[in-house]
């Protein structure tokens, strides 16, 4: 399955939501696309859609590597591997939603969900959303 929209931010908002009532709370996910591409931004409207606890800040883990937030549908891992190529997520893998910026490094997890993200204008985003084998 592969599905592509053009989104604005609103339309970002909506994307992840709609997502958000398909996972079923245990996936791996990566996400790709440029800097500045709305990954970030798409995890924050994705965790907000699963009611996370209250005062969370989805913030960009870049420097952390791995941010947690406990949803109601369960825990959110979201990880960036900008600056480091190798991260054992075993601990994670079935225990969460895992979102993984920059995957591209990996080569023994296999994502459920790739999500792609294109910028077309400052306002625009072209997101393809695929299965793994799709």
């Amino acid at each position: 399955m592969e599905e592509t929209y053009t989104v604005d931010l609103q339309g970002l908002k909506e994307l992840a939501h709609k997502l958000a009532e398909n996972l079923k709370g245990n996936e791996v996910i990566f996400l790709k696309g440029d800097l500045g591409a709305g990954k970030t931004t798409f995890v924050r409207y994705l965790v907000e859609a699963l009611q996370p606890e209250e005062g969370t800040v989805v913030r960009s883990p870049t420097f952390a590597v791995l941010n947690e937030y406990r949803t109601q549908k369960g825990n959110v891992y979201h990880a960036d591997l900008y600056r480091v190529k190798n991260f054992d997520f075993t601990d994670y893998v079935g225990n969460g939603i895992l979102l993984i910026e920059w995957a591209d490094y990996l080569k023994d997890l296999k994502p459920d969900l790739v999500i792609e993200f294109k910028v077309l204008d400052e306002n625009r985003r072209k997101v393809k959303i695929r299965t793994a084998e799709g």
